[in-house]
């Protein structure tokens, strides 16, 4: 099975964090201001995409196609707990407890054995899927198949609260793809769509029907991959990764209006802020840092990311800050004005007993 956690993060803001808000057109991202505000969508609740919004576009553009939506910034430590919450849920019937965690909000499980306890396999996944509801608030879809490619596809069928079941016999599997676009497929881009589309391939179907040679002018060493994938092959094994390592910490700030070159108090003071965030939330986590990413947009929406690693792990603000702003005037262009700056910290570890350097400095 694969479950997709439905608009997740439009989700969590609705049924957990504002219930009032559940069945309205919900956007994560910054306030648009009457359509004047800057930022994107982060997420947007099934509600929002009926009007048009998806994640990635301006909340100015949000605002015109839907002045009604509301605007949350949004937590991603609320995610977090959530994301924790649902990975749990799913190791309770996974066969031995394994989970492969995809996201934050997606994962896969073996249910082979599981399954053999209910009538078909459409009632496990109802029985997963009222958990969730009831012990997060959250809705889910679930795509249960042969495999994990084919799985994935088909919890998108139906969202949101879909299950879809597509069985084991390879050629219900083939029939299943047959009608689908190439993009269906995990892993095939809008890049390799297009390439495909100049040789007049834009179904699964047409692949499956075609050989190897002469599916290989289009997608050369990657045509025996796609071959299979079209076809409902993928015998990739359910592998517990783990519980979810976090990799960075970041935050950034869109300024409400381009700020000039020569007003760098005010900028360094935005780093500054975004830095005392962020060494809070490595301390509450108990986590340090070793590389630091600082990132600049200008006003023509240019945008450039340089990193810097120190020597020693900290979770130090002082530190975060020094290296943060001696990074930024290095690397920023002081002849354009700044829409947006952003400092992440990663190659994270956890604090151990053994005292670090930076901590006698």
């Amino acid at each position: 099975m694969h479950i997709d956690m439905d608009a997740f993060f439009a989700s969590v803001e609705a049924y957990r964090n504002h219930p009032e808000l559940v069945g309205m057109p919900v956007c994560v991202g910054h306030d648009p201001k009457g359509g004047t505000g800057r930022g994107v969508v982060r997420a947007a609740s099934y509600e929002a995409r009926a009007k048009g919004i998806h994640s990635g576009m301006p909340v100015s553009q949000a605002y015109r196609l839907c002045p009604d939506a509301t605007f949350v910034n949004g937590s991603f430590e609320c995610y977090s707990i959530a994301s924790d919450e649902f990975m749990e849920i799913l190791r309770e019937f996974a066969d031995g407890g394994r989970v492969r965690r995809a996201s934050i909000d997606e994962a896969y499980i073996d249910v082979s054995e599981g399954a053999e306890l209910y009538e078909s396999p459409r009632e496990l996944a109802i029985e997963i899927q009222e958990e969730i509801r009831i012990r997060t608030l959250l809705p889910c879809s679930v795509g249960i198949a042969p495999n994990m490619s084919v799985a994935k596809i088909a919890t998108g069928m139906n969202k949101p609260r879909g299950i879809t079941l597509v069985g084991p016999d390879p050629v219900d599997v083939e029939k299943f793809l047959d009608p689908l676009s190439v993009d269906a497929l995990n892993g095939v881009g809008k890049k390799t769509a297009e390439r495909l589309q100049k040789f007049g391939i834009e179904t699964l179907g047409q692949i499956q029907r075609m050989t190897i040679p002469e599916l290989w002018p289009a997608m050369g060493r990657s045509s025996v991959w796609l071959h299979r994938r079209a076809r409902g092959i993928d015998e990739r094994p359910i592998i517990d990764n783990g519980p979810r390592v976090r990799k960075s910490i970041s935050k950034d700030r869109t300024f409400m209006k381009d700020i000039a070159p020569e007003e760098f108090d005010y900028l360094h003071e935005a780093l500054r802020t975004m830095c005392t965030r962020i060494g809070e939330k490595l301390r509450k986590k108990a986590l340090r840092f070793k590389t630091v990413t600082v990132k600049m947009r200008y006003s023509d929406y240019s945008t450039i990311q340089r990193s810097r690693s120190i020597p020693v792990e900290s979770d130090a603000t002082s530190l975060l800050e020094k290296v943060a702003i001696e990074i930024f005037e290095q690397k920023r262009n002081h002849n354009k004005s700044m829409r947006l700056v952003g400092v992440k910290v990663s190659q994270l570890s956890e604090v151990s007993e053994q005292l670090c350097l930076t901590e006698f400095l």
